[in-house]
């Protein structure tokens, strides 16, 4: 509530005045979310589908199952056809998902669900590589976590969310200082810069004993040895962690003055919350 004496009105903002980039971020995330969790119905829509079509065809073709015995739950032929079709659907998603990532992966959205101030990793020795690399390994692409998301200081890149945001003059990201190859957020840097060992890697090195660099373009596997469904299983973990931070409170931080409404109305001091 205002005084006579305050002239100050809380909580508003000029219709003209910019967006934060908080602000901004969070609304691409929900937008992003939200088209997850459409994707992801019209996904187990896709499965129950091809989990009863191949149900029926079975029953049609007398392939199975045999006829259900008498005092089961699954009495009538409708009821098992049902129970055979729930029993099918997670296996059946899973294969959808792992065939999605494998040939479309532009339509998934990449979420590392690591804690990466619970990260570890090797003790390699960037200080006495980095003149020879210059940072090669900062062509590398990889997915931000939700915590990178909520602190806002590692930056993504909008048409590929959240993969780690690049330079186009020279595809390093965007957080490396292109003078002295460093990275300038090392504190704050992603679970996946914090584990990597680029010793073991042939995109970067031909020879990391003889100190060679390989010569090939920094490019991804085209065979991913990861295996599909456990990164499946992955990225829903990290969906989950994500929806729990788009959708929870978002408050302003502190009190925000801003100009009075263009109407002139304010509220009354001694107005009582009845007569609002």
């Amino acid at each position: 509530m205002s005084s006579k004496a305050d002239d100050k009105t809380f909580g508003t903002a000029e219709q003209s005045e910019p967006v934060s980039r908080a602000d901004f971020e969070r609304a691409l995330r929900f937008v992003n979310s939200s088209h997850v969790d459409v994707h992801d119905m019209l996904l187990r829509l896709a499965a129950q589908v091809v989990a009863l079509t191949d149900e029926l065809v079975r029953r049609i073709d007398h392939v199975e199952p045999q006829p259900a015995q008498a005092g089961t739950p699954a009495r009538d032929v409708n009821g098992t056809v049902e129970e055979s079709v729930v029993e099918a659907v997670p296996e059946t998603l899973a294969k959808i998902r792992a065939a999605e990532i494998r040939h479309t992966p532009r339509v998934w959205l990449e979420l590392d669900p690591t804690d990466k101030y619970a990260t570890s990793g090797p003790d390699v020795p960037c200080a006495e590589l980095i003149h020879i690399c210059q940072s090669r390994c900062c062509k590398l692409q990889f997915p931000l976590s939700t915590r990178d998301l909520d602190e806002g200081v590692i930056r993504w890149d909008y048409g590929k969310p959240y993969m780690i945001r690049q330079r186009a003059s020279d595809g390093k990201c965007v957080h490396n200082d292109p003078s002295t190859h460093f990275c300038t957020v090392h504190a704050q840097r992603p679970a996946v810069c914090r584990k990597y060992d680029c010793r073991t890697d042939a995109r970067i090195w031909a020879d990391y004993d003889k100190r060679i660099l390989a010569t090939a373009p920094i490019a991804e596997p085209s065979d991913p040895t990861f295996d599909l469904m456990e990164r499946v299983q992955q990225r829903a973990n990290a969906v989950l962690i994500e929806d729990a931070a788009v959708y929870g409170a978002f408050p302003e931080e502190t009190p925000r003055v801003g100009p009075a409404p263009s109407d002139g109305t304010r509220m009354h001091p001694r107005r009582p919350p009845s007569a609002l």
